[in-house]
């Protein structure tokens, strides 16, 4: 039996059907998968890079596509709504990521679990990024939006301050940071208004589009994982399997529409996207004070022993509460 199945009940559908279907979850991947680009790497590394390029950019958009439609399937199969589950969810992006795609998870263990896959992509990325402010956007609350983008902008700003004491050290002007900023952010509101556009409501993954892509990561983990850290073959599993335990009994007792349908309700319009300008100016503003005052704050340690630790509390707290939920009486 399938891990993943939709709609047994519905009529086949027909050629021009699946080919919309397949353009759908294509685009809502992509879209998605730029999201997750800007805040797991963009926001994360907040300057260009010696060795990136335009080619190693559009890749890891790609990978995080891959991991998005894995998400995207996840929401829709497990009855993705309330907050615990979503942050179990999250937790598939960032352990696929960093425990299958690259190998940092099993650095530093078992505090690598948290840090970078809980911490950041499941919370920052997932919860914050992709949850919280496509929210704030498809309900047109333009304050809302705008408050949400002005404390990313806050964070970004502080964050981006740590780059300049890491070896090799490399201080990026403000007009160079503000340049950095403004372009990503441009890409961000792409993937928002991607994503309103696709219909997320009507998402409806196929099997083999599913089992290509969870074939493709055994793929990469049977060859460049196991390989490089044999005991991955353990870890990474026994994770999985927590998440899939936890979200499995969520599907069984969850009754109301899932997020892809909340969030495909509502189509914002253009002007609603102007709010995440608040964003680039607000970190920009900070990075500029910063470095015209010469501070040289060692932020990322902040932000290390306040999330690592509480990656682990908010996915035993997420876990536990979706355990507890009780089931709907079978007539």
């Amino acid at each position: 039996m399938s891990v993943f199945h939709f709609a047994r009940d519905e009529p086949p559908a027909g050629p021009v059907c699946l080919v919309m279907m397949g353009l759908r979850s294509l685009i809502l991947s992509l879209s998605t998968g730029a999201i997750l680009l800007f805040f797991s790497e963009l926001l994360f590394w907040a300057r260009v890079r010696p060795g990136d390029s335009l080619v190693n950019w559009i890749q890891t958009w790609l990978a995080y596509s891959l991991l998005a439609f894995i998400f995207l399937a996840a929401v829709r199969h497990f009855r993705v709504r309330s907050q615990e589950a979503l942050f179990l969810a999250g937790a598939l992006v960032g352990w696929l990521g960093e425990g299958v795609l690259v190998q940092t998870m099993y650095d530093r263990f078992p505090l690598q679990i948290s840090w970078t896959g809980l911490a950041w992509h499941s919370l920052i990325s997932v919860c914050i990024g992709w949850h919280a402010l496509l929210l704030a956007l498809s309900s047109r609350d333009a304050w809302r939006t705008t408050a949400i983008a002005a404390g990313v902008g806050a964070f970004w700003g502080l964050w981006a301050i740590f780059w300049w004491l890491e070896e090799p050290a490399e201080i990026a002007t403000p007009a160079a940071f503000a340049g950095f900023a403004f372009g990503a952010t441009v890409v961000l509101a792409l993937g928002y208004w991607a994503f309103s556009r696709a219909g997320a409501g009507e998402f409806r993954p196929g099997r083999l589009s599913i089992t290509i892509a969870l074939g493709l990561l055994l793929v990469a983990f049977a060859l460049g994982t196991v390989p490089a850290v044999p005991w991955a073959l353990v870890v990474l599993p026994a994770l999985l399997a927590l998440v899939w335990v936890a979200l499995e009994w969520n599907r069984a007792a969850e009754t109301r529409p899932d997020i892809l349908d909340r969030l495909g309700a509502e189509r914002p319009p253009l002007s609603a996207y102007l709010s995440l300008v608040s964003m680039p100016i607000v970190a920009c503003g900070i990075y500029t004070l910063a470095f015209g005052l010469g501070l040289r704050w060692q932020t990322n340690w902040m932000v290390y022993l306040v999330t690592m630790p509480a990656g682990f509390v908010l996915f035993a707290t997420a876990w536990l509460r979706l355990m507890r939920r009780k089931r709907p009486a079978t007539p």
